[in-house]
């Protein structure tokens, strides 16, 4: 980060209850430019208010959220911010639009849903389709696609207003396990060599820690934030989780390794 880069992210002591109980609990975290933030935890832990407070959903009862330098609640540019959500048990398969369209939806907040799309525009769609590698299937009904195939297109539909956060919930679930890797490959490539910053809310731990540069933990409490090196080496991961927990390596190799801050 150079001297008047902003953290794309600061959240600085931040708490969230429904009625009387915390689900998150005085939680500060930074995300710097250019890195690939993994947040881990178990089912309730709080990981989803915590992304639904970054992207204004909820207005917690403590603390800030600063997006790119600036107040949430006076952040208005939010097309710098992509969002990917887990899409297994909502996503319509029989939805009747191409690749093409679909992806051209996430220009929608650029150009209006009834305005016809221009020849810079489509060629920006077209564009994002290359980047996930899906451009053979762009006329193809996203019906047809298998998991894996879908959540490239929608990381696609994402990437068309070319934010410079991508946020993805669960993007996994519901995907073959080959699929999983050929998806964080993609992930790592953005990451890498567009220089994307990236939020990975997963519950894959030993697939995570293989490709992204920040481990953050989340159990009401953050736990944890560090390296992925730091994280494999902790041995309070059950502590973390509030039950036994086993570190599961791939042997699969990705095609671009996260692994570190360089």
């Amino acid at each position: 980060m150079t001297e008047n880069e902003n953290p794309v992210v600061e959240i600085d002591h931040l708490t969230y209850r429904y009625g009387s109980q915390n689900v998150l609990e005085d939680i500060s975290l930074t995300v710097e430019p250019g890195s690939f933030v993994g947040l881990v935890g178990p089912n309730g832990s709080g990981k989803s208010t915590l992304v639904k407070s970054l992207l204004g959903l909820l207005s917690p009862q403590s603390g800030s959220v600063k997006l790119f330098g600036r107040p949430q609640q006076r952040f208005k540019a939010w097309s710098r911010i992509g969002y990917v959500s887990q899409k297994a048990n909502s996503f319509n398969a029989g939805f009747p639009a191409t690749v093409f369209e679909v992806v051209s939806m996430g220009l929608y907040g650029k150009v209006g849903m009834l305005r016809f799309l221009n020849r810079k525009h489509k060629q920006q769609v077209r564009e994002a389709i290359q980047a996930v590698g899906m451009s053979e299937y762009e006329k193809r009904n996203i019906g047809e696609l298998s998991g894996g195939q879908q959540q490239r297109v929608f990381i696609a539909r994402a990437l068309v207003s070319e934010p410079e956060l991508l946020i993805l919930d669960e993007p996994t679930v519901g995907v073959d396990a080959y699929s999983v890797q050929s998806f964080y490959d993609l992930l790592s490539e953005l990451n890498q060599e567009r220089g994307l910053t990236l939020l990975l809310i997963t519950h894959d731990i030993g697939a995570m820690t293989r490709y992204v540069t920040d481990v953050a933990c989340l159990n009401k409490h953050l736990h944890f934030h560090g390296t992925p090196g730091e994280f494999e080496r902790n041995q309070d991961l059950s502590a973390f989780y509030g039950h036994d927990v086993q570190l599961i390596t791939h042997e699969h190799e990705p095609a671009h390794a996260g692994g570190g801050r360089g």
